[in-house]
């Protein structure tokens, strides 16, 4: 009877675990959503440098795809606290990384060849 029940539960904690899973991955989305509108007005607003208007979206892609959970956690944050020193310096070191820099480059040269 037993061995009969634990294949009844098996497909139910299985539903159970993809359907934390899927809200999980909503979660990570709006994160990844905020937190991009964050280095979007960091690009456009607060480098001294700024960015041209055509690449910030592939910029800030770049950046949000290099960034850690817990960096996107706090751009994320700061869309709703607002923008301060640290968020623009995590960004600043988001943009240092090889990784990064490697999409830029790649995402401008793109855009050149257009």
């Amino acid at each position: 009877m037993r061995r009969r029940a634990a294949h009844i539960l098996l497909p139910v904690v299985f539903a159970a675990l993809a359907g934390c899973d899927e809200a999980q991955d909503a979660v990570d989305d709006a994160a990844r959503v905020t937190a991009k509108a964050t280095v979007e007005k960091v690009l456009t607003v607060h480098l001294p440098e700024g960015v041209p208007a055509e690449l910030v979206t592939p910029y800030s892609d770049c950046i949000i795809d290099s960034a850690t959970g817990n960096e996107l956690f706090r751009l994320s944050r700061a869309s709703v606290t607002g923008i301060d020193a640290d968020e623009i310096a995590l960004v600043t070191d988001i943009i240092q990384r090889p990784a990064t820099t490697t999409c830029i480059a790649e995402a401008s040269l793109a855009r050149s060849a257009s």
